[in-house]
């Protein structure tokens, strides 16, 4: 078996390790992976294993790190959705992990496994390669052959009030059709992301890259011609829709919800691509409160637990760093 990295690797071999992979999504396509390398301040590296001229297994690994004085602190390294690789194939992706691990072992504080399907097969060979398993929850909401009503039939009745009594206001919604669109959801996002989540949030660089990716989508909600809300997404054709980041302005209206609407353009986005599912990107850790998970339930979808897996190079700073940050969070550095 023989390790390959970045341009190393063919785009056609590439493509069709995706589409033969149970596992596939759309951060482990090679759009994901130029889309991270487009933008300034982001990066991504992707590996691959080759054995007799064939692909058979890969990661794309996405490098984060905060700006100022928590950037020595926020080193990591995320791989959104896993190791791509053909059902039982085992043997390449334990020399996938054990290559991974070594390369990336003093470049980042520790590398983070996002799971966006089943992987329980692969837990034993994780734990062998130095990793550690988290439990965290996931909700998805099945799509395909279900029709817009149906959907919102499943739903729980106040989400599906709510819905209605926005669109019986006037609030619409639809893909967003140029840049300046874009930019008027991204300032909604952010002064969210700043005054309420206080989390940090890429630049506006990164969600126009999302709109300009054949992967990415963007829809924006509207009431009386003035954008109110929206979503920013990935999805894959014939798999499944993302919701990345989605948003609506705070206290707008007392019977307008844009929020729910956001979410709604990607549904309906997916049933009519005829997409297997959505999925809402997280839902906690398993055991433990988190607000955000009753909400995004309200929609309809089943809780899953598809877990993380987590590879801690620096325990120290691992340490240091999570109590570091979160001083400076209180302090707002």
């Amino acid at each position: 078996m023989k390790l390959l990295h970045n341009s190393e690797i063919q785009i056609e071999k590439w493509n069709d390790l995706r589409i033969r992979s149970s596992h596939s999504s759309p951060f482990q396509t090679f759009e994901f992976f130029h889309l991270n390398n487009s933008v300034p301040g982001l990066s991504a590296e992707v590996y691959a294993v080759e054995d007799s001229g064939e692909l058979k297994s890969l990661c794309v690994i996405t490098i984060h790190k905060e700006s100022g004085m928590k950037a020595y602190f926020s080193r990591r390294a995320i791989i959104y959705g896993g190791p791509l690789f053909i059902d039982n194939d085992f043997y390449s992706v334990i020399f996938l992990l054990e290559n991974v691990g070594h390369e990336f072992n003093k470049k980042v504080i520790y590398i983070e496994v996002r799971n966006y399907t089943d992987y329980n097969n692969l837990k034993p060979l994780y734990i062998k390669t130095g990793w550690h398993w988290l439990p965290y929850l996931n909700i998805k909401l099945p799509l395909k052959n279900k029709s817009l009503n149906g959907v919102l039939g499943i739903m729980k009745y106040n989400r599906r009030r709510e819905i209605k009594q926005s669109l019986n206001e006037g609030a619409i919604y639809r893909e967003a059709n140029n840049i300046q669109e874009v930019e008027n959801l991204y300032l909604i996002l952010k002064e969210i992301y700043l005054n309420k989540i206080k989390l940090p949030i890429p630049k506006l660089d990164f969600f126009l890259a999302i709109y300009r990716s054949i992967i990415g989508k963007v829809f924006i909600v509207l009431h009386n011609e003035q954008i109110i809300g929206g979503a920013f997404c990935f999805f894959l054709e014939n798999e499944s829709i993302y919701t990345m980041y989605y948003c609506g302005k705070r206290n707008y209206h007392m019977k307008i919800f844009p929020t729910h609407l956001s979410i709604l353009a990607a549904i309906e986005f997916g049933i009519k691509k005829k997409l297997e599912y959505i999925d809402f990107m997280g839902a906690g850790v398993n055991g433990k409160e988190y607000g955000v998970r009753k909400y995004k339930l309200e929609f309809g979808g089943e809780l899953v637990e598809e877990g993380r897996y987590i590879k801690i190079n620096n325990q120290l700073l691992y340490k240091i760093g999570g109590i570091a940050l979160k001083l400076m969070k209180m302090l707002k550095i």
